[in-house]
């Protein structure tokens, strides 16, 4: 029989938390699944149970997969009588397992609340070959042989995997296969395990940022814009809004959505996205006054957390038969699943029928009283923002791509539909075929077809008019004309009922972009109907998409190449209006993406002035268990939310200035229409970096703020001299509070309050303004944060936030990066920062380690007679206090 019996003594000198309230004897006993005597069950022949082995903790599993329940009995030795927490590592997926004890009943194990949950499938395919721990119950035992039996009988064939199970009478907190006996002290270089568990939300963490947030939300009037600003009604200075998307979940009782929101104002959040909302309170397409009262509770707690929301309303919106939509033109609508209900997504924006039923349904949420606050949303200052539709334009590949392709299936109809009404706007403009041949120079058709051949987004390409009519320069630039009527009316209908029910915080159009910069320009026109301008972007990840699998990984770092990837996104903002990331993050299994929030918060936010960031994508009330949930979008990572106590610090307390335009692009719409672009923009189309001739240097982002316009003006851009360094490699901001160093790829923080260095720093010492360090790891984050909002150099109380790479437990990377040949499980495993610091100023009177609430730990690190003291991994921290 496979089990181990673990004294507390080991469970201690490993930890990498604070117990409490444990007793003074405790053990626990770990038991392989495989490991059952006797064992009923049926092995698929072939394909159950091929999984990765490696993420078993013995290798090896108990399944069942066949017409018979499977079953396992165990007999354990209990050492001592109490109470013991029965931890389960077992397939959550559709499956069905139960357990008994002695000769008692058989128990339901509820996988409602799953921990580290991961695909295990050999071959990545999300099918049923998933494993997690679930914490089962707390048992009273009693000292001697118990024995103990599961069964699997799942409705479908019974299916079932069972890895190992946990009794113990102590703080035990899993994660992946790492048994408590197994970790052991760090040493200065060792990677250091993260074992989180629920926030206790102590009054000693030193990372505690909710007073931050004013209370309740909406306190001085809705969130207005000012210019390019944003600041409250009742206010005068400018706000910043900075969170994450974080949907409500009907799934979490009542009290973990309590702590879930305490959890976000702790680590500084004031802004949170609902993605998308009418999904959340609609059932079978239409609202359903259940949903949607608790989603109206979830709103009313961020309201008095001080959290303001932003409503994604619509993305896949569906529609039925009833709704009255012509049936040639509903039955071509892609089905969503089994409902009946057909998706508008990639249409609605050609479609006013589509796009009028969609917008009844906004003005409907928008005049719901929400009982538990007492107001109309239209009214209540809480709502900061609204966003009339996720990811969807006319001028995306989908559905331009689709609709201009005569060769393609998909949407017939309504892609001669859009024909005939391109014609119609070409007869209307120039009358007859020699009109249109004059002012096209080539024209083979005949406006009596009724209809017109369309370009997609290929097709209008900046550097030339391709495909099907190349060259034919003046005709696509009269369909953008067209297309762009068409999705600014919309917008401009949109708007204006919006407004009408009273509303008066801020819209946002969609959040997307064109399928060629070319035809983005226009997009990005159409996008000042609203208030502000909103986008997304990504940059890392690799050969799993949405998920993290083995294979190729997007393995670059931003830091040797300013304002390209990611940051490309910001060479879209609107000079006169407000702008914001609804959804951005730079991916695992990318080794460098520590760097991405503090690019986000000292660049974006801070020297190009943006108003507003929410990472994608926020799901837990605690920080998750290796890469959570296998996926490569999560808030609840140490890269992310373990920095947001010190980037909404400074991003909120206003300490990096807003740099003045350094490169204006300025066109009229006229120009839009030309064919030809506007103005020639780098971008970054999601996996390469393409260059434009005569486009704003990417390095610019690192000097000011870049900007586009649509008023006519001259377009200007900013001597670089004196703080571009070409032969160098370096960029100084304009405000002289950062420095690119892109030959080196580092980026140093000098403001007079936050201050730190991000990338290469191994090797180098560091002079900053109020701290000089010098780096032994390769590649860090390493922030000071001045807690009583002084100068650095007179703080009295300083947080350091200290990261370095992290990997899952077993995860393996080839020697040059480029791929992931292992992913491993949890624990996260963390790279610790090895650094000697000395501030500059008062000596230091107590330097502590924090764990990962900021709560400190006993040992003190004693500072030598200068005042400068080391951390490293034998404080398995990435949180350090200084108190002067």
């Amino acid at each position: 029989m496979k089990r181990t019996v673990i004294p507390r003594a080991a469970f201690c000198a490993a930890a990498a938390f604070t117990f409490s309230g444990a007793p003074v004897s405790a053990a626990s006993i770990w038991t392989e699944g495989e490991s059952a005597s006797p064992a009923s069950v049926q092995r698929h022949p072939w394909w159950y149970d091929k999984v990765k082995k490696d993420l078993l903790s013995g290798g090896e599993w108990l399944s069942n997969y066949g017409a018979k329940e499977g079953t396992g009995e165990y007999a354990i030795e209990v050492p001592e009588d109490g109470a013991y927490t029965f931890w389960i590592r077992a397939n959550p997926l559709q499956a069905k397992l139960d357990y008994s004890i002695g000769d008692g009943p058989w128990v339901a194990v509820d996988f409602k609340e799953t921990r580290g949950q991961q695909n295990i499938a050999e071959d990545n395919k999300p099918d049923m070959r998933f494993i997690t721990w679930v914490k089962a119950g707390v048992l009273d035992l009693k000292k001697g042989t118990l024995k103990m039996k599961f069964r699997m009988a799942s409705a479908n064939n019974n299916h079932g995997g069972l890895d190992c199970f946990v009794l113990t009478t102590d703080a035990f907190v899993p994660q992946g296969i790492v048994r408590p006996d197994a970790v052991t002290a760090a040493g200065p270089a060792d990677w250091f395990p993260l074992m989180p568990d629920g926030d206790g939300f102590s009054a000693e963490s030193v990372i505690d940022m909710s007073s931050l947030n004013h209370v309740p939300a909406g306190k001085f009037g809705p969130v207005v814009a000012d210019g390019s600003q944003l600041r409250f009604a009742d206010g005068k200075e400018p706000v910043k809004l900075w969170g994450a998307g974080a949907d409500f979940s009907a799934k979490d009782s009542r009290e973990q959505s309590l702590q879930r929101i305490r959890y976000l104002r702790k680590h500084g959040i004031n802004y949170v996205r609902q993605h998308p909302l009418f999904d959340t309170v609609a059932t079978n397409g239409r609202i359903d006054p259940e949903k949607l009262a608790e989603y109206d509770w979830w709103f009313a707690e961020l309201k008095k957390a001080g959290i303001y929301s932003c409503w994604s309303v619509f993305y896949h919106f569906p529609v039925s038969a009833s709704d009255g939509y012509p049936a040639e033109l509903f039955n071509e609508l892609p089905e969503l699943g089994k409902s009946r209900l057909r998706d508008t997504y990639g249409i609605i924006q050609m479609s006013p029928d589509l796009w009028d039923l969609r917008l009844k349904a906004l003005t409907g949420l928008l005049d719901h009283k929400n009982p538990y606050t007492g107001l109309r949303y239209a009214d209540d200052p809480a709502l900061a923002t609204v966003e009339f539709q996720n990811e969807d334009c006319i001028f995306f590949w989908n559905p331009l791509g689709e609709l201009s392709n005569p060769g393609r299936k998909k949407w017939p109809l309504h892609a001669k539909l859009l024909r005939q009404r391109f014609a119609a706007w070409v007869k209307e403009r120039y009358k007859d075929d020699a009109g249109v041949k004059a002012a096209w120079g080539r024209f083979n058709e005949s406006l009596d077809s009724g209809e017109l051949a369309l370009m997609g987004p290929y097709d209008m390409d900046a550097r030339r008019i391709r495909g099907r009519l190349p060259g034919q320069t003046k005709r696509a630039g009269d369909q953008i004309r067209f297309m762009t009527e068409m999705q600014r009316g919309l917008y401009e209908k949109t708007e204006k009922a919006v407004r009408a029910t009273g509303f008066k915080a801020q819209t946002v159009t969609t959040n997307w972009l064109g399928g060629s910069s070319l035809v983005d320009q226009a997009n990005i026109y159409t996008d000042t109907i609203g208030s502000m301008i909103d986008r997304h972007n990504y940059a890392g990840g690799g050969a799993g998409g949405h998920n993290i699998h083995e294979g190729p990984i997007y393995a670059d770092s931003h830091l040797g190449k300013p304002g390209k990837y990611l940051f490309s996104i910001g060479f879209k903002q609107v000079g006169d209006k407000p702008f914001s990331l609804s959804e951005w993050t730079m991916c695992p299994p990318n080794q460098w993406k520590v760097e991405a929030a503090p690019i986000m918060a000292f660049y974006g936010m801070g020297l190009q002035g943006w108003d507003a960031s929410l990472h994608f994508a926020q799901g837990g009330s605690r920080i998750g268990d290796g890469w959570p949930g296998m996926r490569s979008y999560s808030t609840d990572t140490p890269h992310y939310m373990g920095q947001f106590p010190a980037l909404a610090f400074a991003v909120r307390k206003g300490h990096f200035k807003e740099a003045p335009v350094v490169a204006a692009r300025t066109a009229r719409p006229e120009q839009l229409f030309s064919g030809t672009p506007a103005w020639a923009q780098n971008y970054y189309d999601g996996k390469t970096q393409v260059n434009s001739p005569g486009a704003v240097a990417d390095e610019m982002f690192a000097v000011g703020r870049v900007t586009v316009g649509f008023d006519g003006g001259e377009p200007k851009q900013a001597e670089a001299k004196g703080l571009w360094d070409e032969g160098a490699r370096t960029i100084t901001s304009a405000t002289g509070e950062l420095v690119w160093d892109y030959g080196r790829e580092t980026i140093l923080v000098k403001s007079p309050k936050t201050q730190g260095v991000v990338g290469k720093a191994a090797g180098r010492a560091i002079d900053l303004p109020g701290v000089a360090v010098e780096v032994s790891t390769d590649f860090v984050s390493l922030l000071f944060t001045p807690l009583d909002d002084q100068p650095l150099e007179a703080s009295k109380h300083v947080l350091i936030t200290a990261l370095a790479r992290d990997k899952q437990s077993g995860a393996k990377y080839s020697d040059d990066g480029t791929k992931l040949e292992a992913v491993g499980t949890a624990p996260l495993l963390l790279e610790p920062v090895q650094a000697s610091i000395r501030l500059k100023g008062a000596k230091p009177s107590q330097v502590r380690a924090l764990d990962y609430q900021g709560v400190p730990k006993k040992e003190a690190i004693t500072p030598q007679a200068d005042g400068t003291f080391t951390i490293d991994g034998t404080s398995a921290a990435y949180y350090y206090e200084v108190k002067r």
